[in-house]
């Protein structure tokens, strides 16, 4: 018997949803600029309006941070303690999750489960998800590497043999180093904020400079979460503007240059921690459309034989490796949708009563 669910992916502005037909995305749509609770609440009710005589089997949402939560699960008040509990790691995204439950379930009785961006990264190793801080502490508060993006880095890799480095270029970036399809390691951290530079995120920086600003009396987590990023070094919130400026602005270029060399660093670390490598693998926004970065990058992977088709990668073909390339570089178009639905229909969850 068909299963039919409807997936949200809800944003820090935005919710995107899916109606699925067992594996089949019969309908998908988005939903951007959404301000407070009264969007949020308008556009949910649009939407279970929309698929109301759908007899919809179960409703399923992205939740950004699970914790120790490795599998999907059906969403009761222990899990949304959990959800609630994450929320001092991820404030920008499990709070309006949170939001998003409460109000879909006055307006729905279907079930609903959760499926965490941090399940990938459940089984990796005590050496890549232990910070050298106080072991008592760490114990204490849950402080370890959790990883994010996992949907998207386990879609877009899921069916590449050997040895993958992904690379999830959005808003949010991070990479994540892969081997027989199971993570190893990944750039973000404990939250969202760790690893490379963002759209409006610092990504990783000396914590001394923490320190020191918290001293002179600044809004840190303004500053980390908001003010950073490209944004805060060309004055640019949005990639392409950064681009179509970096020939005459220097701080464009700066930034764009450092986003490189901050790919290129990270990249070339996972080569070492996976001793090789067979697939790269660019997905998300950024990394779906900008053949300059793609080929920049690439550019400094030469010498691990990296190289690029260049019609292909103009054209943002799904292989953009050249014939004679010793490593295969893919773009590829993330769906963390349907890797929902995948995740959920192969745990058994469905079934049970």
């Amino acid at each position: 018997m068909v299963k039919k669910g409807i997936i949200f992916n809800v944003g820090s502005s935005s919710i995107k949803y899916c109606l699925f037909y067992d594996y089949e995305k019969k309908e998908s749509g988005n939903y951007e600029k959404l301000h407070d609770k009264k969007d949020y609440q308008k556009t949910l009710n649009k939407i279970l309006e929309k698929f109301k005589k759908e007899n919809i089997d179960y409703i399923a949402h992205r939740v950004v941070h699970g914790g120790s939560i490795d599998k999907p699960i059906k969403i009761n008040k222990r899990v949304e303690n959990k959800i609630k509990e994450y929320s001092k790691f991820a404030p920008l995204h499990n709070p309006k999750q949170l939001m998003v439950l409460d109000v879909v379930r006055k307006k729905s009785n279907a079930p609903q489960y959760a499926v965490f961006d941090t399940m990938f990264y459940s089984g990796i190793p005590e050496v890549a998800k232990t910070y050298a801080i106080p072991s008592k502490l760490s114990k204490k508060y849950n402080i370890r590497r959790y990883g994010f993006h996992g949907l998207s880095h386990k879609f877009v890799s899921k069916d590449l043999k050997g040895k993958t480095i992904t690379c999830h270029l959005g808003s949010g970036c991070s990479i994540s180093a892969i081997n027989k399809n199971k993570a190893l390691d990944t750039s973000m951290g404990m939250t969202p904020l760790e690893g490379l530079i963002m759209r409006t995120r610092s990504g990783s920086i000396d914590p001394g400079i923490i320190l020191f600003l918290q001293k002179k009396g600044h809004d840190i987590n303004k500053i980390l979460r908001k003010d950073s990023g490209f944004k805060g070094i060309s004055g640019k919130d949005d990639f392409r503007d950064v681009l179509k400026t970096m020939s005459k602005n220097k701080k464009s270029k700066l930034a764009y240059d450092m986003i490189i060399y901050n790919l290129s660093k990270i990249i070339g670390g996972y080569i070492t921690v996976l001793n090789g490598l067979d697939n790269l693998v660019f997905t998300a926004a950024m990394g779906e459309n900008v053949a300059k970065l793609r080929k920049d990058v690439c550019d400094n992977l030469g010498f691990i034989g990296v190289k690029l088709d260049k019609k292909s990668n103009e054209k943002n073909k799904e292989k953009i490796s050249s014939s004679d390339s010793k490593v295969k570089v893919y773009v590829r178009k993330t769906d963390e949708e349907t890797q929902i639905a995948e995740e959920l229909l192969t745990s058994g969850l469905l079934n049970k009563k």
